[in-house]
Formats: C-alpha cells, sequence, structure tokens
C-alpha cells in the first residue's frame, strides 16, 4: 500500500535559497511504496512565487510542488498554514525543512525508516551548518553531541522532523503550533507538548541536511541579539504554560544572576583586554552574552516581543 509524504516548507524573501532547497528534495530518495510532495507557505505581505514565477519553480522539479500564502508576519501563522496546506493533500507523514537548508539524498529514506524501526512518531536530524563567513572566535556555536539513531527526545527543532499525520490530524492530536511565541521557540514549544501527549520521538543520527550561515547573521550584533531571543522566548513560553507567578520565581533569580555574574565578566574582560586581548575579548563577549540571556529573560517575563525575525538573513 502506498503512503503519502509530504514536506513543508516555509519561507520568507529568500527565493534563491528556497529553489536550493526545492532543488536538494527533488534529488530524495523516494522510500518504498512512498509518494513524496512539497508544500511551500510565504509568510509576507507580497508573496514572490505567484503565476509565472511559480509555474516555473514546478516546471524545473520532478517532484510536485504546491504553493501557499500567508500573509500574517509571524513564524507559528506561517508553520501552521503549512500543517494545514499539508493535510489537504492526506498524508500519513510530514516533513519539515527551513528555506535555508538543503537536505541529503537519503534524508527522508533516512528519517522514515528510523520512525519504523524504533516504532517512533516523530524523528529528528542533525543540520551541518555552511558559514559564508566564520563566526567571532569568541562565539560557541550550539552544536549537538552525535548520539545513537533511536535515543528518545523531549523537544526538537523544525528545522530537520519527520511527524506521522496523527499528531496534526483533527482525528489525532490535533496539535498546532501556538500563534502567541511570534519571536521564537514555537517549535521547541510544539515538538514539548507532542512528547507530553504521548507521542515516541527519537534521534536520527545520519539523517542530515545542510543549513547556509549567511555573513549578516555572525556579526557581533545578530549573534547577541539571537542569545537575547532565545532568552526572551524562552521565558515566555514557561508563562504560557506555567504561569507569570511560577516563570517569575524561577527567572527573576537566574536572571539576577546572569545579569550580575555577566556585567562582572565584561568589565574584567574589558580591563584584560590590552594586556591579553584574544583572552579577555572572549570573557568580555562571555559577559555580554549572560547579560542579553538574563535580561531577555526579565523581557519574556513581561511578554515582551523580540524582533530578531524581522531581519531576513540570505536571500
Amino acid at each position: 500500500m502506498t503512503q503519502k509524504l509530504v514536506i513543508a516548507v516555509c519561507t520568507a524573501q529568500r527565493p534563491n535559497m528556497l529553489k536550493a532547497c526545492l532543488a536538494s528534495l527533488d534529488r530524495l530518495v523516494s522510500p518504498e511504496s512512498t509518494e513524496l510532495s512539497i508544500v511551500v507557505v510565504e509568510n509576507d505581505p507580497k508573496p514572490y512565487f505567484t503565476g509565472a514565477s511559480a509555474e516555473e519553480a514546478r516546471s524545473v522539479l520532478q517532484i510536485p510542488v504546491f504553493f501557499y500564502h500567508e500573509g500574517r508576519k509571524g513564524i507559528p501563522f506561517a508553520r501552521n498554514t503549512a500543517l494545514e496546506a499539508a493535510l489537504e493533500h492526506d498524508p500519513d507523514w510530514v516533513a519539515l525543512i527551513d528555506d535555508d537548508e538543503r537536505a541529503e539524498p537519503d534524508w527522508i529514506e533516512k528519517l522514515l525508516q528510523a520512525c519504523k524501526t524504533f516504532s517512533a512518531e516523530v524523528a529528528n536530524g542533525p543540520v551541518r551548518r555552511i558559514y559564508e563567513k566564520p563566526a567571532p572566535h569568541w562565539w560557541k556555536s550550539q552544536l549537538l553531541k552525535p548520539r545513537p539513531t533511536g535515543t528518545e527526545i523531549t523537544e526538537a527543532p523544525t528545522n530537520n522532523v519527520l511527524i506521522n499525520a496523527r499528531i496534526i490530524r483533527a482525528d489525532g492530536l490535533g496539535l498546532r503550533f501556538d500563534e502567541r511565541l511570534t519571536f521564537g521557540s514555537e517549535d521547541i514549544d510544539f515538538f514539548r507538548r507532542t512528547h507530553a501527549a504521548g507521542a515516541k520521538m527519537i534521534w536520527v543520527d545520519d539523517a542530515f541536511v545542510e543549513e547556509d550561515i549567511p555573513a549578516s547573521r555572525v556579526t557581533t550584533k545578530r549573534l547577541l541579539s539571537r542569545m537575547h531571543m532565545a532568552a526572551t522566548s524562552g521565558a515566555f513560553n514557561i508563562v504560557l504554560r506555567e504561569g507569570r507567578g511560577k516563570a517569575a520565581l524561577h527567572f527573576i533569580p537566574k536572571s539576577t544572576r546572569r545579569m550580575v555574574f555577566g556585567l562582572l565578566a565584561t568589565l574584567f574582560g574589558f580591563c584584560l583586554k590590552p594586556f591579553a586581548h584574544q583572552r579577555g575579548e572572549k570573557l568580555f563577549y562571555y559577559g555580554l552574552i549572560r547579560l542579553m540571556k538574563g535580561s531577555g529573560n526579565l523581557r519574556g517575563l513581561l511578554g515582551r516581543a523580540h524582533n530578531y525575525y524581522d531581519v531576513i538573513d540570505g536571500n
């Protein structure tokens, strides 16, 4: 019996990156008895892929691709539209990948096989990052350590993941992304709720996608802004799930410690730089990162949005 698998991609103002992503999906090895298709959701008031441009994109692909539009700006709006679009095609499985990524030919095959082998409903794989420009020496990349395929997980991002359609169907769990989380962590929140609902989630260590990191994303300003955004959205997520009072008891002491030690590290690093430049600079930015995290936690407690995703890197 043939099963249907829909790959969903959300995009905004990055037509060249999206075309590269779609080209990689067109080269996928189709698992046995599996019918593949793609849905693309443009999250922009004026979509690029309409009319002739959409037809041109379709004409160079063997795999069927369908374009949708979500005019409300915000990642959770786009992701929910992508889930609804995928459901229109009556899938058994839905995969999610970002528009700035390219899949390895065996990507879907590896994710799907792992789900079958380990009786899982969610499979998450690694991202190999390709930097246009090296990140600063003081930046510690957030890399996941290798884990055996089949290792159970409790959360996941949406940049490399396969989910059983039962999780999003109305006659299943009916889960959707929380549209209040417009400034980050909506994917982590979604999969935490997925796990809490009883779905088995696993890691697949050899199901790779590659992500292009433009030079604009590794500037000092963008890196610090990203840390501030992550801390803001993380705290706001706890406010939504556990209430502001409980969140405050956790984050006020934590953010206070981060800001005090961050300030001290920044000052010591600044004073050390004239004598040991690289070591001083590393300490200086370590302190700034802690300050960004601490202030971000407080911002999240107050429910104040962060504008990190208003800036689009790449094209």
